[in-house]
């Protein structure tokens, strides 16, 4: 396969490094220890975070180019994959981000330098996608707690991996003493139920017990609905308590649920609102349909992880 190399070079992990090195370094790496193939098979492509998009898309449309070996954080990791699904391409993933959330799911250890190593020898697998009205993400999409908590963080300085931290507890604070509460419809399996909520969220399968949401098994065919009905400061603050120990499933302020296919629809939602797919703010739309595409989207996946090497 010939394949692109796209790195983000305004990721959390790259900032240190020397981006055209370690991009050379992967190219070097995965060319001379594939089969059959030289290092002039890897191109790489440096790319600023607000310009990563059109280099993917710009990417995935060459014809030469059999897929993308993306190097980022969730949001560019969510973007190589969206790309890669529309356009039938294979996707490589290299952790160089805060969470790394979708190269924990893929089994991939969390050091950059030995995610390129694991790549060496990982096969092409036909893992799950999900969209929400037609757009692609692999995490998830959230209403509500998450999204609150991610809007207030932008306004932050998140410059280092520290910083981003700081932030994130600093909003994390304010969506505990204020809590959103929003009205949503849900329709899945023929039938249709109306809650007052403080979060929803849609995964692209389900989330593991981990303290860290991912989900451990991304070819489950399945979408994991999540419904919180946390209205409190105290009800939200245990809630928080309870995903950092792992016991989110354990809430009795939370319910789960798993479909291949819902409806959310927000009868009475401002027309302001948000929503946050893969990290992302975007508007709420007022009805949304979600999709589980099983195997939908080809990624390079280790054959044998270590989990001692995930986090």
């Amino acid at each position: 396969m010939r394949m692109m190399i796209v790195l983000n070079r305004d990721g959390g992990t790259i900032r240190g490094m020397d981006s055209q090195e370690f991009g050379n370094h992967v190219a070097q790496t995965l060319g001379a220890n594939t089969l059959g193939q030289d290092p002039t098979d890897y191109v790489v492509k440096l790319a600023a975070g607000s310009e990563i998009c059109e280099v993917l898309d710009q990417a995935t449309s060459e014809k030469n180019i059999d897929g993308i070996i993306a190097g980022g954080g969730d949001g560019t990791i969510s973007a190589a994959a969206a790309a890669c699904f529309r356009a039938g391409k294979v996707l490589g993933v290299l952790p160089l981000g805060t969470m790394n959330l979708f190269a924990r799911s893929l089994g991939l250890p969390l050091d950059p330098y030995e995610a390129v190593e694991a790549l060496q020898q990982a096969e092409p697998r036909d893992l799950d996608i999900a969209t929400a009205n037609g757009r692609a993400f692999i995490h998830q999409y959230s209403v509500g707690l998450h999204e609150r908590l991610i809007s207030l963080r932008s306004h932050l300085d998140t410059s280092t991996r520290l910083r981003k931290m700081t932030a994130t507890l600093n909003a994390l604070g304010k969506v505990i003493l204020a809590p959103p509460r929003l009205s949503v419809e849900t329709s899945l399996e023929g039938e249709t139920r109306r809650t007052i909520v403080s979060a929803v969220s849609v995964s692209n399968n389900l989330f593991g017990d981990s303290p860290v949401p991912f989900a451990p098994v991304l070819d489950g065919g399945v979408l994991g609905l999540y419904r919180a009905r946390a209205y409190s400061s105290a009800t939200v603050l245990r809630m928080t308590l309870d995903v950092a120990r792992g016991a989110l499933l354990d809430n009795p302020y939370v319910q789960v649920e798993s479909a291949q296919q819902l409806v959310l629809k927000f009868p009475t939602r401002h027309r302001r609102a948000k929503a946050a797919i893969d990290g992302e703010i975007v508007d709420l739309e007022s009805e949304i349909e979600f999709i589980c595409h099983a195997g939908g989207l080809r990624v390079l996946t280790p054959s044998q992880p270590d989990p001692a090497k995930i986090g």
